[in-house]
């Protein structure tokens, strides 16, 4: 990590619910019950074996531009003390990490309040990179405050039931529920690449289903059903990934949670990438569309109190830009 430079990933927000008769809320709403929790000291997440605090540091809202901003921090209990040399001295100190503190590093999030389609729940948002706080602890800390809220009040979100039941006296009967959050990375130019210039091997559509014994052996159940499909040699693909693209849409409307793709690149490295069909997010960040920042004035430390304003202002502009 350098003082003037950062690395920044590009993500989209999905929103869906915990009960099959609810509709998402909007972004917004979520985010505001991640300001209720951040005001009152809640917005935290144990990770590694408890030896490390994620916390929502603060957040505020554009109102003109429709996004907000978070700073999020992870505090490392066995994080390594800070190692600072000169060589020109030849001189060198440690700073050493005091009684309850933890080697912390920050990241801001950026998310757009407007979704990517007309009345849809896919938003676009922007991750700075940065130790202990990848896209999936992001999404596990927003789940767990979420779920915490839920717990304590099961009616934290209602709506009226998707399925058009009633009450006895007529009016649509509510349905209380949890929001799920879930980011998946927008496909780097690299992947696209990689994968229309290498050799297609196996596509796996995989659905997550209700655990059912196998057998009369309780200590074995069945939870997934995996479709694999191969690739047969027809010779060059034009757009392959638009078109593997439309199939996992169409797949994700018949019950496909994940899909993986197994390809050979032009180097001859295996390569296997998961992906979000109802999105056509990456669900790892290795081919992760990025882009590097530089040139930030003032430069910025590993991590803060809250948002950097400066550097703030220029992923906000990103997003606004790309989204």
């Amino acid at each position: 990590m350098k003082a003037r430079e950062r690395l920044i990933y590009s993500f989209e927000v999905l929103i869906k619910t915990n009960k099959e008769k609810a509709s998402p809320p909007t972004l917004r709403e979520v985010v505001e019950k991640l300001v209720e929790a951040q005001s009152t000291g809640t917005a935290t997440l144990l990770i590694n074996k408890k030896t490390a605090i994620v916390e929502v540091v603060q957040i505020r809202f554009d109102v003109e531009r429709n996004l907000a901003t978070f700073f999020l921090r992870c505090a490392d209990m066995n994080g390594a003390d800070v190692y600072f040399a000169n060589p020109n001295l030849k001189q060198s100190r440690v700073e050493r990490k005091r009684e309850g503190e933890g080697r912390a590093f920050g990241a801001h999030f950026t998310v757009s309040l407007s979704p990517r389609d007309a009345g849809g729940n896919v938003y676009s948002a922007i991750l700075e990179k940065a130790n202990n706080l990848s896209s999936t602890i992001v999404a596990r800390l927003f789940q767990s405050i979420l779920r915490a809220q839920y717990k304590s009040n099961p009616n934290l979100f209602t709506c009226d039931d998707i399925s058009g039941a009633r009450t006895r006296d007529g009016k649509p009967r509510q349905v209380g529920f949890r929001p799920m959050i879930e980011l998946s990375g927008l496909p780097s130019e690299q992947f696209i690449a990689d994968l229309e210039a290498g050799t297609l091997k196996e596509i796996q559509l995989i659905e997550q289903k209700e655990e059912r014994q196998v057998g009369s052996r309780p200590w074995l159940v069945e939870n997934q059903k995996i479709v694999k499909l191969a690739a047969k040699n027809a010779g060059p693909i034009s757009d392959m990934w638009g078109n593997l693209r439309e199939l996992f849409t169409e797949k994700a409307q018949d019950g496909v949670n994940r899909a993986r793709i197994k390809f050979k690149r032009a180097d001859g490295q295996s390569d296997t990438v998961d992906i979000d069909p109802e999105t056509g997010g990456l669900l790892d960040q290795r081919y992760v569309k990025a882009k590097t920042i530089f040139g930030i004035d003032p430069p910025m430390d590993e991590c803060a109190d809250g948002i950097v304003p400066h550097f703030a202002a220029a992923i906000e502009a990103e997003l606004v830009e790309n989204r």
